[in-house]
């Protein structure tokens, strides 16, 4: 039988609908949750991606206060408007939209939001209490591959999650949520580099399997134990060999993997669409923490 696909619209849009309740309990408090983002430079990906965000804080009822800056601003330009927004008790989340322009240090630029409004998850506070089991935040894709596997069934409790990632946005994250010793975790992980010339032996047996290589049909079924729990957060352009167009797809080979995987999340339209609504839940959830309400 063909493996579940994983919606991530529909998993989004159900998670939209608890933030609007969230956001409209917040106003009956006198609080207007506001989300600050700084954008350097015209990047046309990173406009389309900023005005993506500033359609989801208007749907959820998240104020929007961006941010923008020129191409050629300076460090301390960018870390002086970085301050401003730290200190402005209306914002209760900072996002930096990257890439930034090559002179700008991004290290520099993500260090200097204060922990308690970095919703990206990128301070090395965060990532320090994340490891810890303490109250932190962390990168979206973390969150949307956790909420996605616990809101479609799939509780990691006890299972073997291989994750063929190993960087700061997704694997490390991810296994810092799956490790802790709650409930929606207790999970076993590896974390595999995806150059490993032994990575097969890891990932046939994994019981819930995340790979983010961006390498299409990296996964192929042969890799995969049979009746795994897959989710892929690749995307790559290539062309269609028949229509001659572009098309994104995945890390794993959907196709064939569908056949023998239990569930699997497609792309697009599998984890991707989950990710502006998990900057919103992490904005809604800085709020609440400024209020002392959680």
């Amino acid at each position: 039988m063909p493996a579940k696909i994983l919606d991530g619209k529909r998993i989004s849009a159900e998670i939209r609908e608890e933030l609007r309740g969230d956001a409209k309990r917040l106003l009956g408090k006198g609080i207007v949750p506001g989300l600050a983002g700084v954008l350097v430079g015209e990047d046309p990906g990173s406009v389309t991606y900023v005005g993506l965000k500033s359609k989801a804080c208007e749907e959820v009822g998240i104020k929007e206060m961006m941010c923008k800056l020129s191409e050629s601003v300076s460090q301390a330009e960018l870390i002086k408007n970085i301050e401003r927004l730290n200190k402005d008790p209306n914002v209760h989340a900072v996002f930096i939209q990257l890439p930034l322009p090559k002179h700008l240090n991004e290290e520099q630029a993500l260090a200097a939001i204060v922990p308690e409004k970095d919703v990206d998850g990128f301070h090395a506070m965060n990532v320090g209490r994340a490891w810890l089991a303490q109250p932190a935040f962390v990168p979206a894709v973390a969150i949307a591959i956790h909420e996605m596997l616990v809101r479609s069934g799939y509780d990691p409790k006890y299972k073997n999650v291989v994750i063929v990632n190993v960087d700061h946005m997704v694997g490390k994250p991810l296994a810092s949520i799956l490790i802790q010793d709650r409930e929606k975790a207790r999970a076993n992980v590896t974390l595999c580099f995806p150059s490993d010339p032994n990575l097969a032996f890891y990932t046939r047996r994994a019981d819930i399997l995340v790979v983010s290589v961006n390498q299409p049909k990296f996964i192929t079924a042969d890799m995969v134990k049979e009746g795994a729990v897959v989710i892929d957060f690749g995307g790559t352009f290539v062309e269609d060999p028949v229509t001659k167009k572009r098309k994104t797809v995945g890390d794993v080979d959907f196709e064939a993997v569908k056949e023998k995987a239990e569930a699997i999340s497609p792309v697009p339209g599998g984890v991707g669409p989950m990710l502006v609504t998990m900057l919103m839940l992490s904005t809604i959830r800085a709020a609440n923490l400024a209020a002392g309400l959680s």
